[in-house]
């Protein structure tokens, strides 16, 4: 699976307009092929009060596809003039990412997102550590994946997902798990493979 985000800074005052206009893109994106979307609001971390884009699809091949599509279609286009004209907030990327661990799950709503600085070469033992911590938290409602650049600014960072069904049962979850000696243990573990360099939590909205 591959997935695309678009970071959606609103403009004091476009806030509404601008997630209008994410709704709209995400219904063309639907329209055009994509396997899902989802948007969501962040509310602390980086890009706190940021709108994410994300689209989802399962294959190189179906996504190049999309954005092929996109280029001809009249709605997409007529967005774009739209927003060129009357700006409502800054856009950042697509930047297109590759599922390497877990399995993400449609129906979660609560995100809590860990990017990390590493080498290539470290991706299949951070695969394997994800797989771990994947049996630590699923008892508790939670689930993580692991994706890592394919097309992005920086091609060295790679991102650790972990996801549940609202805010209170991701909180629950950290605090049941993510406290505990065992799972600060993996933590370290994934700090020798990686540095953790930015995170922050987010909330479906769509």
């Amino acid at each position: 699976m591959f997935g695309s985000r678009r970071i959606i800074t609103p403009h004091v005052g476009k806030t509404e307009l601008a997630m209008n206009r994410v709704r709209q893109a995400a219904g063309i994106l639907v329209r055009n092929g994509a396997t899902s979307v989802n948007i969501t609001k962040v509310g602390g971390g980086f890009s706190a009060g940021s709108l994410h884009l994300y689209t989802f699809y399962m294959s190189m091949e179906q996504g190049l596809q999309l954005s092929e599509s996109l280029s001809s279609d009249p709605s997409w286009n007529a967005l774009m003039a739209e927003r060129e004209l009357i700006p409502a907030g800054d856009i950042n990327g697509p930047n297109v990412a590759r599922l390497i661990a877990g399995e993400p799950r449609p129906d979660n709503k609560a995100f809590m997102v860990r990017e990390y600085i590493m080498e290539r070469s470290k991706w299949g033992e951070a695969s394997a550590l994800v797989e771990e911590i994947q049996k630590m938290v699923s008892n508790h409602n939670v689930n993580v994946s692991m994706w890592v650049p394919v097309l992005a600014e920086e091609m060295q960072r790679s991102m650790a997902v972990y996801s549940a069904p609202d805010l209170r049962t991701l909180g629950k979850g950290i605090d049941e798990v993510g406290m505990t000696e065992e799972f600060q243990k993996m933590l370290e573990k994934a700090s020798k493979l990686g540095t953790l360099d930015r995170a922050f939590g987010m909330q479906t909205v769509r």
